[in-house]
């Protein structure tokens, strides 16, 4: 009896720390985005930031509750981005081009310059993902 007791016991504990070791949706998902992540912001063009923005709106859906907001404003911001360069008419790869950009109107410029500015003012939000992805999952994102 007290065998069959131990045998028990051992089984329901491996149970409980095999479930345990199951994969984290979250942290999978961070995994397989770790170079877009790492290069987050350094290539200046639609594509790339079309690429940032739905990477970090598919890990918000993962995310921790206690992050979750954070990952949601970068994807905003990112995104914001690219809306602001569609209605002005500009890739954001031309934003060095002083030609293209002399042609645009001043609201038009302004409403860049706030999406931009909004993008930059996320330091706040990328740190706490980044601590976050650290402690949770163990990997350093630069």
């Amino acid at each position: 009896m007290r065998r069959l007791i131990c045998v028990m016991t051992l089984t329901v504990i491996a149970g409980i720390t095999l479930s345990a070791c199951g994969s984290d949706p979250y942290c999978d998902k961070v995994e397989q985005n770790e170079s877009t992540l790492n290069s987050f912001g350094n290539t200046k063009s639609n594509k790339a930031y079309a690429t940032y923005a739905k990477t970090l709106k598919s890990i918000a859906k993962e995310a921790p509750k206690d992050v979750k907001s954070d990952w949601q404003d970068l994807a905003e911001a990112t995104s914001d981005v690219l809306d602001a360069q569609r209605d002005a008419g500009i890739k954001l790869e031309d934003t060095k081009d002083e030609k293209k950009l002399a042609k645009l109107s001043p609201d038009k410029l302004a409403e860049l310059n706030k999406a931009y500015r909004a993008f930059n003012d996320t330091g706040e939000q990328r740190a706490a993902v980044v601590k976050n992805v650290k402690q949770e999952c163990e990997i350093t994102l630069e």
